[in-house]
Parts: C-alpha cells; sequence; structure tokens
C-alpha cells in the first residue's frame, strides 16, 4: 500500500514537473530527450535481467508508440498550449472513460453497472476539478488544443493497457520494454534536433532529469508494478485515480495555479467513483471488470 500511493504521488507531479521545464527554458523535444536519456538505459538494464517473456518485437513496437515517446510527446506538448492542472485531470481522465470501452470492444470484457455508474461519478468528479479552466482558462484560446492532445494521450493508454492484459504481460516487464525501446529514438532525436536548450538551462535540465528520468520514469513504474503484485489487480486498481486530484495539487503547490473550493470536492468526488467502480460487484455484474489503467508514466 505505501509503495503504491508512493508511486501515485511521484507520477502526479509528472505534469507540473514539464510545465516548469517548458517555462524555464526548455523544449517539448528537450523534455522528450531527457526523459528516456535517463530512463532508457535505466529500463533496459532491468529488462536484460527478467527478459522480454511474451513481449515479441512487434508487440513491443505496439506498446513503444502508445506508451514510449510517442505517448510523452502528446502529454508534454499539450503542455505547451494548457496548464498543468488541465494535464492532470484530462489525461488521466480519458484513460478512466476510454478503459472500459477498449476492453468491450478489443477483449469482449462488457462493463458492469458498477464500473459504469463508476466511470459517471468519475467523469462528475473531473469536471468540477477542472472548473471554469476546461472551458477556455489555463492557455488562453489555444488551451482547447492542448486538451485534445490529453485526451488523444489518455486514448492511447487505455489502450495500452487492454493490449498489455491481451497479450498477458506484465506492468514491469512492459514499462521496462517501452523505456528500452524508446532509446533507439535518441540518436535520431540529437541528429535531427542537437542538444536543443538542454546546455543554457542546465538547472531545469537538472530538475527534469532527475524527476522524469529517474523518479517518474523509472523508479514509480517499478514502485507501481510491485505493489500491484502484491495487492493484487482488484486492490491496485483503486490506486491511479488519485492522479488528478494530486495532479492539481503539486500545481497549487509549485506553480501557483489556483484552487477552488468547488475543485477540492471535485477531489472527492473522483476518490468515490474510484471506489465505487472498484468495490461494488452487485449480483448483476457477475464479477466483470473492466481493464484497470496501467501504470502512468507520463507521464
Amino acid at each position: 500500500v505505501v509503495g503504491g500511493v508512493l508511486a501515485m504521488v511521484l507520477f502526479s507531479g509528472n505534469f507540473a514537473c514539464a510545465r516548469h521545464g517548458l517555462e524555464n527554458g526548455l523544449s517539448v523535444a528537450d523534455l522528450i530527450l531527457i526523459r528516456y536519456g535517463v530512463s532508457g538505459p535505466l529500463c533496459l538494464l532491468v529488462l536484460l535481467r527478467i527478459g522480454f517473456g511474451d513481449a515479441t518485437p512487434g508487440r513491443s513496437l505496439v506498446l513503444t508508440l502508445l506508451g514510449g515517446v510517442p505517448y510523452f510527446l502528446l502529454t508534454a506538448g499539450a503542455l505547451a498550449f494548457t496548464s498543468a492542472t488541465h494535464g492532470s485531470i484530462l489525461n488521466p481522465g480519458g484513460t478512466m472513460v476510454f478503459a472500459p470501452l477498449l476492453a468491450w470492444l478489443v477483449l469482449g470484457d462488457r462493463p458492469g453497472a458498477g464500473v459504469l455508474a463508476g466511470v459517471a461519478i468519475l467523469v462528475a468528479g473531473l469536471l468540477m476539478i477542472g472548473g471554469k479552466g476546461l472551458s477556455g482558462g489555463g492557455g488562453g484560446g489555444r488551451a482547447w488544443i492542448g486538451d485534445l492532445l490529453l485526451l488523444w494521450s489518455g486514448f492511447d493508454w487505455a489502450l495500452f493497457g487492454v493490449l498489455m492484459r491481451r497479450w498477458g504481460l506484465s506492468g514491469l516487464r512492459t514499462a521496462c520494454v517501452m523505456g528500452a525501446c524508446s532509446i533507439f529514438w535518441l540518436p535520431v532525436h540529437l541528429l535531427v534536433f542537437g542538444l536543443g536548450g538542454i546546455p543554457d538551462a542546465p538547472g531545469a535540465a537538472a530538475i527534469q532529469a532527475g524527476y522524469q528520468g529517474l523518479v517518474a520514469g523509472w523508479l514509480a513504474i517499478i514502485l507501481y508494478s510491485r505493489a500491484v503484485a502484491a495487492l493484487g489487480p482488484s486492490r491496485g486498481a483503486l490506486l491511479p485515480p488519485l492522479v488528478p486530484a494530486l495532479g492539481v495539487f503539486w500545481a497549487w503547490l509549485l506553480l501557483g495555479e489556483r484552487v477552488s473550493a468547488l475543485q477540492i470536492a471535485g477531489m472527492a468526488t473522483v476518490v468515490a467513483g474510484m471506489l465505487v467502480g472498484a468495490l461494488w460487484r452487485p449480483g448483476g455484474d457477475g464479477g466483470r471488470r473492466g481493464v484497470r489503467p496501467p501504470p502512468r508514466a507520463p507521464r
């Protein structure tokens, strides 16, 4: 439990950290280079120890496209248009909404009444957290571009989780496959973009390397994977929806983004929706479960 909650705290700070880098001399391309330049070799070391298992080259490529460099490009790129508050809401919120639908379409795992009720409550809570900002704040007239990119990234992560379940892959192995395969992007990146603004903003780059690369991109993934292995998937599924509420907290604490009473109520509503979706098992549900979101590594 302690490891899983700590992983969610670490994941939730990713959006505020990325926004900080963008406001202090780094570009989206710089954030990608830093994240995978640090986490990629670390994931490769773990993968060499545990092996690829059932992660064939084709599956590894698909999962990397959904959860590796392209995924982080969507989330970090969105923050160039919108706020960290939006990111912490719409990215995991999109995953929570799309995951049951994709599980039904891809796996034939029809969501039960508990899952549907939980999703409805989650959507209400996310709208409360977003407040007026979701209709136009946090980035001026172009905020809607960032919001669409965040929803797209949430869809990608939901599909990533569905495929991981379909192929029977563990969270730790899948995360390490993504990080290790993302290393192949680094030489292409250096050839096209070079070091970008990293030499001119060494302090901001060091913060990103420590948090994006080591903490969120590696340590948090391992903590969450071990927590799910110890708790089981049902109790482990209680953890990821904590990210939106915690993400808004970090945006307030570190970036000075305002948090209203309605947003605080929305955080409580998100937790309620999370509990309903995971614990409500009436007789008509038949014990069916929707796909649970995999560990968030903007992540």
